[in-house]
């Protein structure tokens, strides 16, 4: 009986197909027999090369299983469904036809292209296209229509469109469990809007948002309101940002031991865009705006609005949805109003203006804010000081945050050619932005509980219980004391807490291996974060309750909120139910997963070209993450970058000798070297793969 299982290609040419219940997501271990009636329990088959070619990743197979001592693996594959529509790839001269060899990571063997589509490309071999897959009369894939390209392999444009079809692909709807019906959505028009997203960012496009009717029911239309015009409020963002959806207004009097007055004004995109519109039926598809290093970033509203009638332009009348609060002295938020509000900012300023404005230089921000200067000045201090007292309580708090470094360059596209920027490179203005920002989330998480309005949470269970064994070994093999890891009703923050004091503790005494490896495992075991629907802790950000509503124009999830929120000001039942919470937070958390996953593959690939470039001459410091019998798992800190040093290189042995590590059973150690996770190591770049991933060697020399 044949096994039904998702395809997953490897980079190598062959595969896994992992066992699937009947709804085709639920991954299961389940027990197979072959032909000769041999039995065994798997949760992963084996694919060998030859059966490989010409299936796709994430098709869903019906696999005929054969059993030998080393496992089971693929004797046969049939495709029962595909998902992805979009293939990226390389065209290549067949047999008599042009055809398209997939990228690595989607496919192995050739794709046939259309009679038409082949014409079209028949002086493009060696160039990387998209082209939209279909099946031929034999069930074979068949490129159907060419999508975007040819571009030629390795260039910025190359690089967008091959991460946005595998980036998005990943998450087409028919991959999300319980589908685009469980968000509220028409399967078929969900499916056609993914396609032509796809299509559109890859061939360099802003996505289709542009000119889609917001017109349908809002929430709370007869909710109170109030005028805030005349008090005075700022933006405050990149220099280059045009949907600015959040200003900011701060009073203080000056005295330390009086609270600072906070209103954090948010673009009111739901009185704009009406439930069920076409414009909100996108905005649900696509789930967020993608942000890329190459070409235009990717709306998820029409910007007309996003960045123009709805983005809190200076001089501007705007409506908001506002969250006010005082800040006390220690940092607690207190006196959580929200409400309705018409706003009008009165400067339009840059981090970049902001960075020497907290260092004392005024001259940036004044410049920007003109006759407004004054205002600006009495604003911004205010808030620094609020950010002053939400920092200290929030440094305070036990959380993980202290042990993620943040990388010091990005690849950008400069003046149109590849080069690299400072991440951050106006970090203290973002950090006091940001923490008023985390304490609006968390003003209007606590008010929607207090009145029972059910609405999207972010949730982060913070330790990820399956990586509970391997931080248990860590903390044995360091020496620390950790009870709570052996008590079952600890709570997570409790974990935490503990762990960070073995960290100091280590550090403390000069045990610097000790400290590194705590902290590598600790960093590496901490939960996705996750919507819910109900105000699950967050403790990522040691929050009792958190959500997002400070980007409504950016994220669909803040859209939901800010509709709840509207509902309850006017006394209405909120439109969306909190059984219809659940399913949504399934889809918004993989559509917008994707999209994540979108830019830091863009980022990942950019990152390789420039390597192979030259861009690192010398040797990078790196850190061990994890350890394989294939070699060592490593992370550039500077750089944002993990990559990999293969056994071989490791052990520095000849060409063409193949060699492996000997890893105990959580890949902390190996005792063919002196490495182990959080082990410091100098390492130099190697080259380029066949997929055109970096390759690392050790030494600094």
């Amino acid at each position: 009986m044949p096994t039904r299982a998702r395809f997953r290609p490897h980079p190598r040419g062959f595969g896994f197909a992992t066992p699937v219940d009947t709804d085709g997501h639920t991954e299961i271990e389940t027990l197979v027999t072959d032909g000769e009636g041999a039995s065994a329990t798997v949760d992963g088959i084996f694919v060998p090369p030859p059966t490989c070619k010409g299936f796709l990743a994430d098709d869903l197979v019906d696999v005929e299983v054969a059993i030998d001592d080393k496992g089971a693996s693929a004797a046969s594959m049939t495709l029962v469904s595909r998902s992805r529509r979009m293939l990226v790839g390389t065209v290549q001269q067949g047999p008599g036809r042009l055809v398209i060899e997939p990228d690595p990571s989607l496919g192995s063997g050739w794709i046939r292209l259309d009679e038409a589509v082949a014409r079209k490309l028949v002086l493009a071999a060696g160039r990387q296209v998209v082209v939209l897959v279909g099946d031929a009369d034999d069930g074979a894939a068949l490129g159907r229509a060419l999508v975007a390209g040819p571009h030629v392999v390795g260039s910025p444009q190359a690089i967008r469109a091959a991460s946005v079809v595998i980036a998005l692909g990943r998450a087409a709807p028919a991959l999300v469990p319980g589908g685009p019906t469980a968000a509220g959505l028409d399967p078929a028009e969900a499916e056609t809007t993914h396609t032509r997203v796809v299509g559109l960012l890859a061939g360099g496009g802003r996505g289709g948002a542009a000119g889609l009717d917001p017109t349908g029911p809002v929430p709370g239309v007869d909710a109170p309101w109030s005028e805030r015009r005349d008090e005075p409020c700022v933006t405050v963002d990149s220099a280059s940002t045009r949907d600015l959806d959040d200003a900011v207004a701060a009073t203080w009097d000056g005295d330390p031991d009086a609270p600072v007055g906070v209103a954090v004004h948010i673009a009111d995109v739901a009185r704009a865009i009406g439930v069920g519109s076409d414009a909100d039926r996108y905005a649900r598809i696509v789930a967020s705006t993608a942000y890329l290093a190459v070409g235009a970033n990717a709306p998820m509203l029409d910007p007309a609005l996003s960045e123009g009638s709805l983005s809190l332009l200076p001089d501007e009348d705007r409506w908001a949805i506002s969250a006010r609060f005082s800040v006390s002295p220690s940092g607690q938020i207190s006196e959580v109003s929200i409400e309705a509000a018409a706003v009008r900012s009165v400067a339009k300023l840059s981090y970049e203006a902001l960075e020497p404005w907290l260092e004392g230089d005024t001259e940036a921000i004044h410049q920007e804010a003109g006759a407004a200067a004054p205002v600006a000045d009495a604003v911004l201090t205010a808030a620094c000081e609020a950010g002053r007292r939400l920092g200290a309580e929030r440094d305070a708090r036990v959380t993980f945050e202290e042990l993620f470094s943040d990388a010091e360059v990005e690849p950008a596209l400069v003046d149109g050619k590849l080069s690299t920027v400072e991440a951050t490179p106006h970090a203290d203005a973002y950090r006091l932005i940001e923490r008023l920002m985390v304490a609006a989330n968390e003003a209007v998480a606590s008010w929607l509980i207090a009145r029972e309005v059910p609405a999207l949470y972010r949730a982060h269970a913070g330790l990820d219980p399956e990586r509970t064994e391997r931080l248990r070994a860590a903390v044995e093999l360091a020496s620390a004391k950790v009870p709570a890891l052996e008590d079952p009703e600890a709570e997570a923050d409790e974990v935490v807490g503990q762990i960070i004091a073995e960290i100091d503790r280590a550090d403390e005494e000069g045990r610097e291996a000790d400290r590194d490896l705590l902290v590598s495992v600790a960093a590496s075991s901490t939960a996705r974060a996750s919507y819910e629907p109900d105000p699950s802790a967050h403790t990522g950000l040691a929050s009792s309750a958190y959500t997002h509503f400070t980007s409504p124009i950016r994220r669909y999830a803040d859209l939901v909120v800010h509709r709840q929120i509207r509902a309850a000001l006017g006394d209405e039942t909120p439109p969306h139910a909190v059984e219809d919470l659940g399913p949504m937070s399934v889809w918004l958390d993989a559509r917008s997963g994707a999209m994540s996953y979108l830019q830091a593959r863009e980022r990942g690939d950019l990152w390789s070209r420039l390597f192979d470039r030259g861009f690192l001459n010398g040797p990078e410091p790196a850190t061990v993450t994890g350890i394989t019998t294939n070699g060592l798992r490593i992370r550039l800190p500077r750089l944002g970058v993990s990559g990999f040093v293969t056994a071989e290189r490791a052990l520095d042995l000849p060409a063409k000798q193949r060699g492996s590590l000997v890893v105990d059973e959580h890949g902390l150690t190996t005792t063919s070297g002196p490495w182990r996770v959080g082990s410091r190591i100098m390492v130099r770049f190697a080259g380029l793969d066949a997929t055109n991933r970096a390759n690392w060697r050790l030494g600094a020399a």
